[in-house]
């Protein structure tokens, strides 16, 4: 067997194991000779035609009839194609749609609504036109295919489309009107789909579809008369007008599965003052009976004793609780109080004048000749400073504090209203409080940070729990200082959190607590987790049966079933003794059970094996919560399967998405049982005109004894025999990457299957870590890998780059100054100097990074000056004596995660140490990771610059033996640019 390779095939499924390889250490699907030849390597002019699906679940009907998927490609042109699953050839599409995206299918799957984006080219001329004509016209493009004989609609200026509930209309969102002698704004067109007669209403400001049926709200703006509230119910071509008002009305909701709609509606205000609303509600709009403007529930708030004066109802949609009895809103503290009327603002106004007069009448005696005294320097200056003030007892700092400014001028608390006893409750009791409304019972959860902000500044964010009563706002507290919460019970009777490692339970009524857990012999947090948390966090949040009579929860490697009042836990899977871990798949879950696991239907469960990287997916009958069933396997395969994906209302259609190293990802139809699996697409059918590298897993041991593996991806033209050179590319656990089909770009610095192409190996190795030593615990893990590799003779030990970027930046920067295994290294704005890092700030966040090093990625608990050895001990900048490894660094100066004071730090320190085999490149006004696609490809092409030249001993660009000056660098970027205006 090859020394790389020792897979095994867990019991009970080996019939299901089908062995990838043809002989021992050849792949099944590794090109021979006589297969590689007349194959050309791929190079960047191939690149443009790549194709991947997009990614996530795809778009499937709920009947399950129909497909709608999507495929971009490298050069940014993309298709959306419709299969019909229902037809002879599943796998052709029966339409498709250039640069078409966001495909709705109506919820009888009778009609498919695509937008259709601008191609390429036409994006590069906008990008290139006078800033007049760069912005692209209001609304896009729909085409509206109906499904039974594919006749389509092409609609222009479309701001959105949608289909009525029972899907038997459209409402079509008009930019502007499309009568010519109608007002500005936008136009509703409302569509019978059967008949494709329309009906249009002109100053729509909103509109929305009730969740089943075909009743249309909207809101019709008139500026210059009255904003109305109106239901058209097209089936009858009824309009019924619900109010009336000069004020403008904010959002609006139905409920779910009821004809019951909320609305909220601006209260009158001036210009600068605060927006206060009210609130209205109707039940049983479907009765036609119901006429007139008057709401049959109204709240105001000047009007309610109970309400707080401080307070008033922001905007932002009310949301009917789960019951529909009462409806949730947000609260905000008055800033600008309007004038209680027109009358007591002028009297006010004239009050205020008045008095203001008498003052400066006053101040003037008192002054004699009424002139100011002169001003001293610092009061002259001082309101215009623009000084910030960084308190040490701040729990937010700055940054922080700046980032979160938005959230904390809108901060608003929870409060619910209850329409048919007309009854305000205020919820939350602080602004960063998270309310949390259970789906049954009478109480809301809060969840409370501000006890334990201090906490926070260097540790875990925690929080306390309280018991809310909907019914008058009284609150319990029920736990204190909690990290990990679980989801609640839908029944509203149990809490889940984490406490020392255990799940536990607490009854929301009585606060009993139990620990659910603690005498299983398995752990349900992580505990490979080898970072710092003194709480490391659960497998999962639970779901809960829909009676809430067990909670499913995962360790490892399985699922449990687990009973609320801690009586019974039994395990659902067996995958430990395979190290196969076991998931509830969404594909199980419908939302007519609100998500939630029913028992009467099957349990899907997705798998992955932890040391053979295959997957699949497996299911367990119906009836799994009363009798312990086996799982059956449905799918295992030495391949990345999933996404898989059930119709909402067919139980007989599931897609699925296969990929490997050597085959791009694709769709497959099956069944509930996987008898029989379908293709249903093809992507990169070209790829077989060209060399293409595959993958292996290496299995090793790090220096502690610690069993590892890795990734190892072959060079696309491998000849056994031959010596080759390796790209070595880490970051943490990377050998879960074995089967990621990787498309070739310009765009991606560090591709696999470019540097595949290139004749380079590329190696991604786990990395585990001990507790202070992140710089040593990757050389440990790092250097032994390497060495696995190299003891199969496939690689040239003179030969081999270390690449990284951030975290991976950090080991390559710290481990070229450690060992000399190395040719060349790369690292993308890497940590070099571990105490002022540790210091700095994580500016894409404004948070500290003193947190991160103390519980996640930094692992060193300590502040430097109290482990200043260990702080020097795992700083690369304090190696650079040791470099002989030519190192190429890359910066954005406007990096917000790693600071590029970490870059200018490090080059400063390789050029007081003399090394001239150090460069690093600056992206001006970039961030961590390059957005400009200038940026990207010129970043691109010099990593394979270095790598050529150190490993391929190719002659080196200027710029790396020399440099490259300011105005050089002008002069170059200033003739490149007279260039392209000559050709354009």
């Amino acid at each position: 067997m090859h020394p790389l390779r020792h897979h095994s095939c867990f019991s009970g499924i080996a019939a299901l194991c089908v062995s990838l390889f043809a002989m021992p250490g050849v792949s099944a699907d590794e090109p021979t000779p006589a297969e590689s030849k007349g194959k050309q390597a791929v190079s960047p002019e191939d690149y443009a035609q790549w194709e991947s699906l997009r990614g996530g679940p795809q778009t499937l009907s709920e009947d399950g009839r129909w497909l709608a998927y999507i495929v971009s490609r490298v050069d940014k042109k993309q298709s959306l194609h419709l299969l019909d699953l229902a037809g002879r050839k599943k796998s052709k599409p029966v339409a498709s749609f250039p640069q078409g995206g966001d495909p709705v299918f109506s919820k009888d799957g009778q009609w498919l609504a695509v937008s259709i984006g601008k191609s390429p080219e036409e994006l590069r001329k906008l990008a290139k036109a006078p800033p007049a004509e760069a912005r692209p016209p209001a609304g896009g493009v729909v085409k509206l295919r109906r499904l039974k004989d594919g006749e389509t609609t092409e609609i222009k200026s479309v701001r959105s489309i949608r289909f009525s509930g029972d899907s038997r209309f459209a409402a079509i969102e008009i930019e502007g009107n499309p009568a010519p002698d109608a007002k500005a704004g936008r136009a509703l067109i409302i569509r019978d789909l059967r008949n494709g007669t329309e009906t249009t209403f002109g100053n729509i400001a909103q509109h929305a579809w009730s969740d089943h049926g075909s009743l249309l709200a909207m809101v019709v703006d008139s500026p210059d008369i009255s904003n109305t509230l109106q239901i058209f119910e097209p089936r009858r071509g009824m309009l019924r007008t619900l109010d009336s008002s000069p004020q403008e009305y904010g959002s609006m909701l139905w409920r779910k599965d009821a004809m019951d709609l909320a609305v909220s509606r601006e209260m009158e205000h001036g210009k600068d003052e605060d927006v206060a609303h009210v609130l209205l509600a109707w039940r049983g709009l479907e009765d036609v009976k119901m006429r007139g403007s008057k709401a049959s529930m109204i709240f105001d708030p000047t009007k309610a004793k109970t309400f707080p004066k401080d307070m008033y109802v922001a905007s932002g949609a009310p949301v009917w609780t789960e019951d529909g009895r009462g409806l949730l809103v947000d609260l905000k503290e008055w800033k600008n109080r309007p004038k209680s009327s027109a009358k007591e603002k002028a009297k006010g106004d004239a009050k205020g004048d008045a008095k203001g007069d008498a003052k400066r009448d006053a101040k003037g005696d008192a002054k004699g000749d009424g002139k100011d005294e002169p001003k001293s320097l610092r009061e002259t200056l001082e309101a215009d400073s623009n000084v910030e003030v960084w308190h040490a007892r701040d729990a937010a700092i700055m940054p922080l504090q700046k980032k979160q400014a938005t959230i904390e001028e809108n901060k608003s608390l929870r409060a619910i209203w209850w329409p048919e006893e007309n009854q305000f409750v205020q919820l939350g009791s602080e602004i960063r409080e998270e309310i949390r409304i259970l789906r049954n019972g009478n109480h809301a959860i809060g969840l409370d940070p501000m006890p334990h902000e201090r906490t926070a500044m260097f540790g875990p964010r925690l929080r306390d729990i309280h018991r809310i009563d909907l019914s008058n706002g009284e609150r319990q507290q029920l736990l204190t200082g909690v990290e990990h919460f679980l989801q609640p019970s839908p029944d509203g009777k149990h809490l889940l959190f984490v406490r020392e490692g255990n799940i536990w339970s607490c009854e929301i009524d009585s606060g009993r607590e139990r620990n659910l857990t603690g005498e299983l012999k398995t752990a349900f947090t992580n505990q490979e987790d080898d970072s710092l948390a003194k709480e490391k966090r659960p497998y999962s949040s639970g779901r809960w049966l829909a009676d809430s009579s067990a909670v499913l929860l995962d360790d490892r490697f399985d699922v449990w079933l687990v009973m609320p009042d801690g009586s019974e836990a039994r395990k659902l899977t067996d995958g430990s003794d395979q190290m196969i871990r076991h998931r509830i798949s969404e594909a199980g879950l419908t939302r007519e059970d609100d998500g939630l696991p029913d028992p009467k239907r099957s349990l899907f469960l997705s798998l992955y094996g932890e040391r053979s990287k295959k997957s699949g997916y497996a299911r367990i009958p119906q009836g799994w919560a009363a009798t312990p069933t086996p799982s059956e396997v449905l799918i295992w395969e030495d391949r990345n399967v999933g996404d898989l994906q059930r119709a909402e209302k067919n139980d007989n259609v599931f897609i699925y998405r296969k990929e490997s190293y050597r085959d791009s990802p694709d769709l497959f139809l099956t069944g509930p049982g996987f008898a029989k699996s379908e293709a249903l697409t093809r992507t990169n059918p070209f790829q077989r005109k060209f060399l293409w590298g595959r993958s292996e897993l290496v299995d090793y041991v790090n220096e502690s004894g610690v069993e590892l593996q890795g990734a190892l991806i072959y060079p696309a033209n491998y000849r056994k025999g031959r010596k080759y050179p390796m790209v070595t590319y880490i970051y943490e656990r990377l050998s879960q990457n074995l089967h990621r089909y990787v498309v070739p770009s310009e765009t991606h610095p560090y591709n696999p299957a470019v540097f595949s192409a290139q004749d380079y190996f590329v190696f991604m190795p786990d990395i585990v870590y001990r507790p202070q030593e992140p710089g040593p615990s990757a050389v440990e893990c790092i250097v032994p890998g390497v060495k696995a590799v190299l003891d199969t003779g496939m690689v040239d030990p003179a030969k081999i780059a270390l690449i990284g970027h951030s975290w991976g930046a950090y080991q390559t920067a710290f481990t070229v100054t450690q060992s000399d295994l190395f040719a060349a290294g790369v690292a993308g704005a890497p940590l070099t100097n571990m105490m002022s890092m540790s210091m700095q700030i994580y500016w894409n966040t404004g948070d500290t990074n003193a947190r991160i090093f103390s519980i996640s990625q930094g692992r060193m608990d300590q502040p430097f000056w109290r482990d200043v050895d260990n702080y020097v001990r795992n700083s690369p900048i304090n190696g650079m004596d040791n470099l002989t490894t030519p190192l190429l660094v890359a910066f954005g100066d406007k990096d917000g995660a790693v600071d590029f004071s970490q870059g200018v730090e490090l080059y400063n320190a390789a050029r007081r140490a003399e090394k001239e085999n150090f460069v690093m490149l600056v992206y001006p006004g970039e961030n961590h990771g390059l957005r400009r696609e200038e940026n990207m490809v010129d970043y691109h092409h010099r990593i394979l610059e270095w790598l050529a030249h150190h490993l391929k001993g190719e002659e080196a660009a200027k710029w790396i033996t020399e440099g490259q000056s300011y105005l050089e660098r002008k002069a170059e970027l200033e003739a490149r640019k007279k260039a392209r205006g000559a050709e354009g």
